[in-house]
């Protein structure tokens, strides 16, 4: 309700210009609320925090537009964000997160806080129906969303967020062939929403020269002593190990995945109790397992391993990308079991391949 009132709010704020950015429309949002600002041709989306309930959402706001200034890829964007990311392994038209255009501002004493990134036309993931797509489009489509993924995953963090409304798919994206090292692949794909973000290697985070002018450690806490509502994107194993818990963003990729293939869910997961119970099983659901034998042995294969409940067994995101590929562009080279099993327990990469043939 409060996201219809977004204009009345601001009105009443003195919030409906913000550095000669003016008000066009609502996004909506939840405790954080995000509308549309114009000024000129230039359009960015303000995200707002109005009134935080305690330190730990405060801290949370100001983690995910700092994540969003300065992250592993781009050091170089900062305050200027015409020039090029330094660490960036991939196409810039790809660089996976919005790019911060009006830095974070506190209004009314601290009890209104807001930051903003520019302006991208695309689709939500969550508004693309893929029912009518062949097999072989379903797994173009999840190649490139795993390509997206995998750029996500150089800025140093987890989502731990992940589903469709959170993934924002561009225009004019080109993934021309197989390509080992992934520089080619121009996925366009966009993550939102890093509220719940952790870092994956917060100890070494000063080597970048990264300081957060936020509570990290605060906020991670945090993370790890509660339980998502989005009980779809927290893989069964957080349960037992919490911030340990490994390739947390490939469960939640893999359940995406089940439900382009068959268009459903694999698990129906409301409360906790659900949860747990299917922790308790010792292997996939009997009609999970029905239902991945429809699929060819390599896609089968690579989905018990996308949703497996040991952090371990799960495929790294950047081994998603190179599996997939091998049934967009070498389905014919990926038929026997145990060859698809070797590929899958290294990386995705061709177990055959002698690098010295790349300089021939």
């Amino acid at each position: 309700m409060l996201a219809d009132n977004n204009y009345e709010l601001l009105s009443s704020l003195g919030l409906l210009k913000i550095d000669g950015y003016e008000f066009l429309e609502s996004l909506g949002g939840g405790s954080a609320l995000s509308s549309v600002y114009v000024k000129g041709n230039n359009k960015i989306v303000v995200k707002f925090l109005i009134s935080p309930r305690n330190k730990v959402e405060l801290e949370r706001f100001k983690l995910e537009y700092s994540v969003l200034k300065d992250n592993k890829l781009n050091m170089d964007f900062g305050d200027n964000p015409s020039r090029e990311p330094k660490y960036f392994i991939g196409p810039v038209s790809s660089y996976p997160l919005p790019k911060i255009a009006l830095n974070l501002k506190e209004y009314h004493s601290g009890m209104v806080l807001c930051f903003g990134y520019k302006y991208e036309e695309g689709s939500l993931l969550s508004h693309i129906s893929t029912k009518d797509y062949s097999i072989e489009e379903k797994y173009e489509f999840l190649h490139r969303i795993a390509s997206g993924l995998s750029y996500f995953s150089q800025t140093g963090y987890v989502h731990r967020d992940l589903h469709p409304s959170n993934i924002l798919l561009l225009d004019d994206f080109e993934m021309p062939k197989y390509d080992r090292d992934r520089t080619e692949n121009d996925p366009r794909v966009k993550f939102l929403d890093l509220g719940n973000c952790q870092s994956d290697d917060l100890e070494n985070a000063h080597i970048y020269g990264i300081e957060r002018d936020a509570d990290e450690q605060l906020v991670f806490h945090d993370n790890n002593k509660r339980l998502l509502t989005s009980f779809v994107s927290m893989p069964p194993d957080f349960l037992e190990h919490g911030s340990a818990t490994k390739n947390y963003d490939t469960w939640a990729f893999g359940i995406f995945a089940y439900n382009v293939f068959f268009g459903e869910m694999p698990f129906e997961l409301n409360d906790i109790k659900d949860v747990t119970e299917l922790r308790q099983q010792q292997g996939l659901p009997a009609n999970v397992k029905s239902r991945l034998y429809e699929l060819d042995d390599g896609p089968r294969l690579i989905m018990q391993h996308l949703l497996s409940w040991r952090g371990e067994n799960r495929p790294e995101i950047h081994s998603i990308v190179r599996l997939f590929s091998w049934l967009v562009y070498r389905s014919e080279e990926f038929t026997d079991i145990a060859f698809i099993k070797r590929v899958i327990h290294e990386h995705g990469f061709d177990p055959y391949h002698d690098p010295r043939d790349d300089y021939y």
